[in-house]
């Protein structure tokens, strides 16, 4: 039993109307208000079947657009490290890709005879091919040749760029390359002895 808020006669629950002077009741059932508890299970179930569908969309999704052919070890639809990275592969006997043991800079062929644009000399090995593997680095066909093996000199290392059959053509990519390399030059290439 509650009572009415203005005279305060008894009145039961869900009576509208105090039967004593007529005004208005607004009576609460007992226990509160039900119909918003009622909701939450549905609210919740709801928010679950919502997140659920949008994990499983993503994951279609996912599987739709990655490469069939991909393992997910690799990291980058089916390519090894060193394939991002735009190195040379070989396969070995258990199929697995391996970065091949390539070198950056460019070897001198034996036995050929031919024009080359000489960037730097240098009695320091280290540092001619600290400056050979820069210049390969930013685009430069480049290696280390001894002066030794190619009369060139003695006991010096010389950093070159490029091979060209005519001294004219080594002679233009010296100028070329002399604003970068100050006292580039062309010469001739030829095995010693």
């Amino acid at each position: 039993m509650t009572s009415c808020p203005h005279c305060g006669e008894p009145a039961e629950p869900g009576q509208l109307v105090c039967l004593e002077c007529g005004s208005r009741i607004a009576l609460k059932e007992e226990g509160g208000d039900r119909r918003s508890f009622e909701r939450l299970p549905a609210v919740a179930l709801l928010l679950t079947v919502v997140v659920i569908g949008a994990g499983a969309f993503g994951f279609a999704l996912s599987e739709l657009t990655g490469d069939s052919k991909g393992d997910s070890s690799t990291g980058d639809h089916g390519k090894t490290p060193s394939a991002t990275l735009g190195a040379p592969q070989t396969e070995t006997e258990t199929g697995a890709a391996q970065q091949a043991s390539q070198s950056l800079l460019l070897k001198w062929p034996k036995g050929l005879t031919a024009y080359t644009v000489v960037l730097v000399t240098t009695g320091d090995r280290p540092g001619a091919l600290r400056v050979a593997r820069e210049a390969a680095k930013s685009g430069v066909e480049a290696g280390v040749l001894r002066s030794d093996d190619y009369d060139l000199g003695t006991n010096l290392w010389i950093v070159f760029a490029g091979r060209f059959d005519t001294q004219a053509s080594a002679e233009r990519q010296a100028g070329n390359l002399g604003g970068r390399y100050p006292g580039a030059y062309a010469t001739q290439v030829k095995p010693a002895g």
